[in-house]
């Protein structure tokens, strides 16, 4: 039996495939978080740093109070929950689109998470 695809058809087929795959795995609704950091840091401490840390990218957020810390959104689906957990502080960064404005937020656990 004659494969109905070229060669090239199938090169298109299996790159848009792992595509999608790749899409669905960096996909921040799936529930894994990009970074996830402990740290001996305060929640307000850590939350005061992101603070700092944003003015001086400029960059625009609210925050929301969760279960023993708070949410700060960033936008485009950039989310970092810190919150109290086991004698420490949890840093949580999930991962949105990103422009080379928001680059920062995946590396400010550094920072403010140490």
């Amino acid at each position: 039996m004659r494969n109905p695809f070229n060669a090239s058809q199938c090169t298109v087929l299996i790159v848009l495939a792992l595509s999608a795959c790749a899409q669905f795995q960096s996909n921040p609704d799936a529930g894994d978080p990009e970074n996830d950091t402990m740290t001996q840091r305060p929640v307000a401490d850590v939350v005061q740093c992101l603070e700092q840390e944003a003015g001086k990218h400029d960059t625009h957020f609210t925050t929301s109070p969760i279960p023993q810390g708070t949410m700060l959104d960033f936008g485009d689906s950039n989310i970092v929950k810190v919150r109290a957990d086991n004698g420490g502080t949890t840093y949580r960064y999930y991962a949105g689109k990103r422009h080379l404005s928001n680059m920062w937020i995946e590396a400010a656990s550094k920072t403010c998470a140490p």
